[in-house]
């Protein structure tokens, strides 16, 4: 094969494959408009993550990881050295499916690893390298290392994305029926605040 066809697949397969790892929720938007979807995502992920990239054109948002804490379970990970640190990266994609659109998320769990956690986990892999991403160039350096630590892939958060949709389903309906959201309040209760006022009137 020639080497310049070989630069051109490289990486289309490398993405290819970064596709296959993600497990995404789905769930049918109440609007025929994607940018509305993408708008109504730009907000809720804005609330809760920091964005890290963000296209209308692709209609596709990433988060910057997230670190949170998460109790130690009690498993052979915390007796290899695994830090009690996690992190999750947030995904989102809205596409149009004929006149309908669904949106999809995926939350990708990260756990903090000590150096000699991370060498054990490369000595157990049997499947092909690209379906396991390792720490970055920059998290061998020593002193990148002490800065941002070493993460091992643990799998994803369907609950969360699942919980996102929700927020973002309710978010579309507002934008679709032009209701003023108030800044700080989350579309759940904006909606619950909508449909008092309705009561209220005798809608």
């Amino acid at each position: 094969m020639k080497r310049s066809l070989m630069l051109v697949l490289v990486p289309v397969l490398a993405a290819g494959c970064q596709e296959s790892m993600r497990d995404w929720e789905r769930q049918p938007m109440p609007t025929r408009d994607r940018q509305c979807v993408f708008r109504a995502a730009t907000q809720v992920l804005e609330k809760h993550f920091t964005i890290a990239d963000s296209s209308i054109v692709r209609g596709t948002i990433e988060t910057e990881p997230q670190v949170f804490d998460r109790r130690r379970e009690g498993t052979l990970a915390d007796v290899r050295g695994a830090g009690g640190q996690w992190r999750r990266t947030v995904f989102f994609e809205t596409r149009q499916t004929g006149l309908d659109v669904v949106a999809r998320v995926s939350v990708r769990l990260q756990r903090e690893a000590t150096d000699a956690a991370m060498a054990q986990a490369d000595q157990h892999r049997t499947a092909p390298e690209t379906e396991y991403p390792t720490a970055r160039e920059s998290d061998r350096d020593p002193m990148s290392r002490a800065k941002e630590g070493v993460w091992m892939e643990t799998g994803h958060d369907p609950a969360l994305a699942r919980e996102l949709l929700g927020a973002i389903h309710d978010r579309v309906e507002l934008l679709e029926a032009d209701v003023t959201v108030p800044v700080g309040q989350s579309p759940r209760e904006a909606a619950d605040e909508v449909r008092r006022i309705g009561s209220e009137q005798g809608f």
